[in-house]
């Protein structure tokens, strides 16, 4: 099982590469990573509302116990704070 946070973005990097972003755009990445994963043969699910988390975990693990790989890509928020700790 396989778990992506999707920002649509690198927007950890956003502070350190104001003008590439400014000029090309270049930390605004994404895709429909799911969709992706079931064009490969897996199972994917894009999961958009925090009360569909725990459910869409149970049935990633049942595809995943039936062999099937499966990816979750959950979409978040462009957060750029993150922990000075380890």
């Amino acid at each position: 099982l396989s778990v992506l946070l999707n920002n649509f973005s690198m927007a950890i990097e956003l502070k350190i590469m104001k003008t590439a972003t400014e000029k090309y755009r270049s930390t605004d990445i994404s895709g429909h990573y799911a969709d992706f994963a079931k064009a490969l043969g897996g199972w994917g699910e894009r999961v958009t509302e925090p009360d569909e988390i725990v459910p869409a975990i149970k049935r990633a693990v049942a595809r995943t116990r039936e062999g099937t790989p499966a990816l979750l890509e959950f979409i978040t928020e462009k957060a750029v704070d993150f922990s000075m700790f380890a």
